[in-house]
């Protein structure tokens, strides 16, 4: 299984590779991008591990199969059940590898990757088709890049009032987080460096628009710099603790949350995905793969986990369409998939 991810791990860091390298521009260069892929390599090391562990305990079984020492050991008293006892404790190991990267290792790497590209690529001034949206109730707050240290550039503010009209807007070049304001739950000071703001009333169809400038002013937010920072990477790169967190806050402001819970489930549930993969490889060496060759059954392996994968992604895709329940989204294509690999243990000699 080490093996195995090594192999297609450098595989595809180096076809990223080649792909970021293409995209360098501006101040993000070529050592940027390489410390960019860096950072984003125990993610995609993260997402290859059912596939490794597939194709991993398939060559290894076949090659005891190949050497007939499968044979030798049901000959010596093991059933078939045994045997995937003892090829499930290494697949166990991988699954515990699974949940530190996905939940410790990967994120942060990830946020830091992305927010140190961004530094390189946004503009700090005005609005860009780089940056974040935010929503807090009925502020809509959007900014360009943002350091780790809680610094945000390039912020605009939008306010609307009851009727979706435009009452409030603040240009500024940067935020600095302040910390939490005493006495107020989940509210939040920022400090909005050399800016302007801009107020609009409304007089029937006419209206009236005031401007003025600052250099420094203080602005009441339900944001925190970790909330923003996470919002930077995509949903299926985030920890399973913040899927949930941001799961629950959009489904209290009556946002869209099924991206968040789909990705929560679906990274609760891949060491059961691993393990049932597992399964599936050991049905393959026992029933209809047993007296084939290596390549065969590597072969197999490659395009069963890839039929797994695009039945899942598709069923994942038609719940945020359809908005069916995540979980069972998930979960359909791994029940289907254990059946299937304790049907062919069952039934095979």
């Amino acid at each position: 299984m080490v093996l195995v991810m090594c192999v297609l791990g450098g595989l595809d860091l180096l076809l990223y590779t080649i792909d970021e390298l293409g995209n360098t521009r501006g101040g993000y260069g070529a050592l940027q991008a390489l410390r960019y892929i860096a950072y984003l390599a125990p993610g995609h090391l993260y997402e290859l591990l059912p596939a490794s562990a597939l194709i991993g305990a398939l060559a290894g079984l076949g090659s005891l199969a190949a050497s007939n020492e499968l044979v030798g050991m049901q000959a010596a008293g093991y059933s078939r059940w045994q045997i995937t006892l003892a090829v499930m404790l290494p697949a166990v190991l991988v699954m515990v590898l699974g949940l530190v990267l996905g939940e410790y290792v990967a994120p942060r790497l990830e946020i830091r990757a992305e927010v140190d590209k961004s530094m390189a690529l946004g503009i700090r001034a005005g609005l860009t088709r780089f940056g974040q949206w935010e929503r807090d109730g009925g502020v809509y707050l959007h900014f360009n890049s943002m350091e780790i240290q809680g610094i945000l550039h390039g912020v605009t503010l939008f306010e609307f009032d009851d009727q979706q009209r435009l009452v409030h807007q603040v240009e500024a070049e940067q935020a600095n987080y302040q910390g939490a304001i005493s006495g107020k739950t989940n509210r939040y000071n920022w400090q909005l460096v050399n800016g302007d703001e801009f107020n609009f009333t409304y007089q029937g169809e006419e209206v009236a628009s005031a401007h003025q400038g600052f250099r420094v002013r203080n602005r009441e937010l339900d944001l925190t710099p970790d909330l923003l920072q996470v919002r930077v990477v995509d949903p299926g790169s985030m920890a399973i603790s913040d899927l949930w967190r941001f799961g629950q806050r959009f489904l209290q402001q009556g946002l869209d949350s099924g991206p968040y819970f789909l990705g929560f489930w679906r990274k609760a549930l891949q060491p059961l995905n691993t393990g049932v993969l597992v399964l599936v490889a050991i049905s393959f060496i026992f029933g209809p793969l047993r007296s084939s060759s290596m390549g065969l059954r590597v072969f197999s392996a490659i395009c069963l986990g890839l039929t797994f994968t695009i039945v899942q992604k598709l069923f994942q895709q038609l719940s945020l369409v359809y908005h069916l329940p995540p979980l069972s989204a998930v979960m359909l294509p791994i029940s289907a998939c254990f059946l299937a690999g304790v049907v062919l243990l069952q039934r095979r000699v």
